[in-house]
């Protein structure tokens, strides 16, 4: 079973090439009969020694090595052996290493230095990336948002502007080239990579390489993202079919497939001339109509339809990313702080409330650039209606932490005034109710006693009458002689008043 290196898919062992990306298959690693990579812990020119495999491609296969001198980690890419004798090869792998060292941009890979060992291998120094390529991307989240597939394709076609601008034409843009950086603190970064098969052409001479491959039927590129005029050899090639293949990875980002694919590289490179793509909103209807006419220009058979190179490319869709509202990860200008007083209001509390379409508009028009009939209405809406704060006064004093607060003050103030009200009122109802006086109670059980005593009669034994304090005593009476002070009266009715 062979796998291939790129995408991962297994293939029997009669396969020699992947049918979806044309990749040479390799072995699959989990086997336990794999060969060991010999190139691995090997130092080429005294510097540079191989750590780890990191991937591999047509030509080469890509490590992770150590400057053993300034102890930097970089990345090795390393001419396939098979190629060793290969004069055509190598010539396109120096081709590589000289195309790629003319690249001064911070969206292509960075070559450092290249060589040959004295057996033979050939090898490009380049700065080490951390991240995942577009190919991957795409395997696991494809269809991507429009914002990110437009923020990715801004950085990716600013390199290959900056590749166009330098006179080189690329030829074998795909998903599998671009690399997606990823490192700590910083924002997604776009790397260009594999200038292997670029074309000089601002050179006066002819192509070698070019011609020489086209003559014995060779393709070069992938034709899944090749334009027409490169999948049929006829005419010579300009910066324009970049712009085609830059279209079909636009495509295939939106859409989550690229816009042809057939079984065979011929029948792929047929369709590229011949058929017209499908329109991506017929498969994602939530793409922007304008990302859409984009997209179809730039997939047009006719060069002389497109947009001429990728800095024209990138410009068309810088400003529908701006018309759109989409953020995207570009190298902008800063905005100047007159832009930001112009875009924002300022708050109650001194800061500045940025409107980032307002701010937009705001540079465009302080840049120079032109701004539709659109952009120019809203920018004239927002300054006639721009909010105002009211400012509100707010006291900064806290209150001292041992005083009570006023409200609880006066309720329990509220609460004593009705307990004493309440205790008053029944205290007063008692207090003027009638009752009969002691005095004429008394007086009335004398009388009853003195009434219901019989006249005294002889008799041989006389029972004795009782005593005028036993009666008293028997009525719960006080004495008679000893009267009530006003002071004890007053605390008795209190007594009953509350016993009741």
């Amino acid at each position: 079973m062979l796998q291939c290196p790129r995408c991962g898919r297994q293939f029997p062992d009669d396969v020699h090439l992947c049918s979806f990306d044309f990749t040479p298959l390799q072995a699959d690693p989990t086997i336990a009969d794999a060969p060991i990579d010999p190139l691995i812990g090997r130092v080429f020119d005294g510097k540079y020694r191989l750590d780890e495999r990191l991937g591999g491609g047509g030509m080469g296969t890509v490590y992770r090595a150590a400057h053993l001198l300034i102890d930097r980690p970089v990345a090795l890419k390393v001419l396939s052996q098979r190629f060793v004798g290969d004069e055509t090869a190598q010539q396109r792998f120096r081709r590589e290493a000289r195309a790629a060292g003319r690249m001064q941009h911070p969206n292509a890979v960075t070559v450092t230095d290249f060589g040959a060992t004295n057996d033979g291998y050939l090898y490009i120094v380049m700065e080490v990336l951390e991240g995942r390529t577009l190919r991957d991307l795409l395997a696991r989240e494809g269809p991507l948002d429009p914002a990110r597939a437009v923020s990715l394709m801004l950085q990716a076609s600013a390199a290959v502007g900056a590749a166009h601008d330098a006179g080189l034409i690329h030829r074998d843009l795909k998903p599998a080239n671009i690399f997606i950086e990823h490192r700590p603190n910083m924002p997604a970064t776009v790397k260009v990579l594999d200038f292997g098969v670029a074309k000089f052409a601002v050179e006066g001479q002819a192509d070698d390489d070019f011609n020489t491959l086209t003559q014995v039927g060779a393709i070069i590129g992938t034709p899944r993202y090749m334009s027409p005029e490169q999948c049929s050899g006829i005419g010579t090639l300009t910066p324009a079919a970049d712009v085609y293949s830059l279209g079909i990875i636009l495509y295939e980002m939106l859409t989550g497939t690229v816009p042809f694919s057939a079984d065979t590289p011929l029948a792929l490179a047929l369709r590229q001339v011949s058929e017209r793509p499908t329109a991506p909103r017929e498969i994602v209807a939530s793409i922007p109509a304008e990302l859409e006419e984009l997209v179809l220009r730039a997939l047009a058979k006719d060069p002389a339809d497109r947009p001429p190179n990728a800095n024209e490319f990138r410009r068309e869709l810088h400003g529908i990313a701006s018309a759109l509202g989409f953020e995207h990860a570009d190298s902008t200008v800063a905005p100047t702080m007159d832009d930001l007083r112009r875009a924002g209001t300022e708050s109650p509390s001194g800061q500045l409330v940025i409107d980032l379409a307002r701010l937009r508009q705001v540079q465009a028009a302080s840049s120079g650039e032109s701004l539709s009939v659109n952009q120019a209405k809203a920018l004239a809406a927002s300054n006639s209606h721009r909010p105002e704060f009211r400012r509100v006064r707010v006291p900064l004093e806290k209150p001292d932490a041992g005083l009570i607060p006023y409200r609880i003050r006066v309720a329990a103030l509220l609460m004593m005034a009705l307990v004493v009200v309440l205790a008053s009122v029944a205290v007063a109802s008692r207090w003027w109710s009638p009752s009969v006086p002691d005095n004429a109670n008394s007086a009335a059980n004398t009388n009853v006693t003195s009434a219901s005593s019989p006249s005294p009669t002889p008799s041989p034994s006389p029972t004795p009458t009782p005593s005028p304090r036993q009666n008293r005593e028997a009525n719960n009476q006080p004495p008679k002689n000893k009267k009530e002070s006003k002071v004890s009266s007053f605390v008795n009715k209190v007594k009953r008043i509350f016993k009741k």
